[in-house]
């Protein structure tokens, strides 16, 4: 059983073993089996010396080395054995019960506990007889001579003492009958970027041959976090580097076409400013709308005295036509984030626009519709958020 240090006192026997009880006190302590000798071992000992093995096939055969090493080894142990049965001793606060059980060839070994502490105790405690068969039945009862050993009682045990000095419980204060107030909402933070509903069509698979695509959009994502950070003379080579780590698995064709990609969208002049001083990328936001948390990472963040623009980067997606046609789920996800950095930037408009990499193609989505798809909990709501 685990020891537990604690002062308090609990209704229960607890079954432990002499090591198991040491720094732990009861009121009653019972010690059931004090007549057994600790095991002498096998024959096969270690020398103390030199720590070589010590063995004899026979007892008549024992060598002089072998017997005082034997005996040696028997003294520590009774040692050990002494010191436990003070330690058992010691763990009664009020009653201690010394008990012992022969077998059908009773011993009478000098050196064990209930011999030990008979032998001590001789001259001090009182002999009495005792038999507990009208309690248990004339099968399971047993009866025998004891010594008996009383003190005088001068305080309370420790249970009825800290009954006596308890004081009256108190009126239970308001809170233990009063219900819960309800948990925020809602539990999770809202995530911009994995919102629920269904994820719109990818493109054909005959469009990228048969490839991973989602494996295409990381690495198209990878390459424009990383590439703007690098000179412009030195973006090819690194995109071509990185494409052909053998841990992207990518073919040839495959490296050469997404590095024109990828390529094309950071040349692209008319999305210069998207990679220029003023941008991040990956930028994290977590706001608080109301009773509503927000948090979630914008692709592309280009902060200007004037303006801020959220940029969204959307990989093997079909371009739509035009704004009005681009799926609920990324409309949602936009308005989010611009209701979460509208409260830090209150003095600066905040647009929203989609980076579709095919193409490249820069879509900007005008605020009324941004309005009308932001989530409804989140309307006419205060917020603080950081980014």
């Amino acid at each position: 059983m685990k020891r537990d240090f604690g002062e308090r006192l609990r209704d229960e026997v607890r079954i432990m073993t002499v090591h198991g009880a040491k720094g732990l006190e009861a009121p009653v302590v019972v010690l059931p089996d004090t007549m057994q000798l600790p095991d002498r071992g096998p024959a096969l000992i270690w020398g103390a010396a030199d720590a070589l093995p010590l063995w004899r096939p026979r007892g008549n055969l024992a060598a002089p080395a072998y017997v005082a090493e034997r005996q040696a080894l028997r003294r520590r142990q009774l040692q050990e054995y002494r010191r436990l049965l003070y330690v058992a001793l010691t763990r009664a606060e009020d009653r201690l019960y010394v008990c012992g059980w022969q077998t059908q060839r009773p011993t009478r070994e000098a050196s064990s506990w209930h011999a030990l502490c008979a032998a001590g105790w001789s001259g001090l405690a009182e002999p009495f007889a005792f038999d507990a068969r009208p309690l248990v039945g004339e099968r399971d009862g047993w009866q025998g001579e004891g010594l008996r050993l009383v003190g005088a009682q001068t305080a309370l045990p420790r249970r009825e003492q800290a009954a006596a000095e308890a004081a009256p419980p108190d009126a239970l204060p308001g809170w233990v009958t009063a219900p819960p107030r309800p948990e925020p909402t809602p539990p999770k933070p809202l995530l911009p970027s994995r919102p629920s509903g269904p994820e719109p069509a990818t493109l054909s698979p005959l469009a990228v041959a048969g490839r991973d695509r989602f494996k295409r959009g990381l690495v198209v994502h990878r390459l424009l976090q990383s590439l703007p950070e690098l000179p412009l003379s030195e973006r090819a080579v690194a995109a071509r580097r990185f494409l052909a780590l053998p841990l992207h698995a990518l073919a040839p064709d495959e490296q050469a076409e997404i590095a024109a990609e990828v390529i094309a969208v950071l040349d692209a002049p008319e999305l210069a400013a998207l990679w220029g001083p003023n941008s991040q990328a990956e930028v994290p936001v977590v706001g608080l709308i109301g009773d509503t948390a927000v948090s979630g990472q914008i692709d592309r963040l280009v902060v200007t005295p004037d303006r801020v623009l959220i940029v969204d980067f959307k990989t093997v997606r079909p371009v739509p036509a035009g704004a009005a046609d681009v799926p609920t789920l990324y409309l949602r996800q936009l308005a989010t984030y611009r209701a979460a950095l509208g409260r830090i930037y209150r003095d600066r408009r905040i647009d929203g626009a989609i980076l579709w990499t095919d193409g490249p193609r820069l879509m900007p989505i005008p605020g009324d519709l941004l309005d009308r798809h932001l989530p409804g909990r989140l309307h006419d709501n205060d917020a603080i958020g950081s980014a």
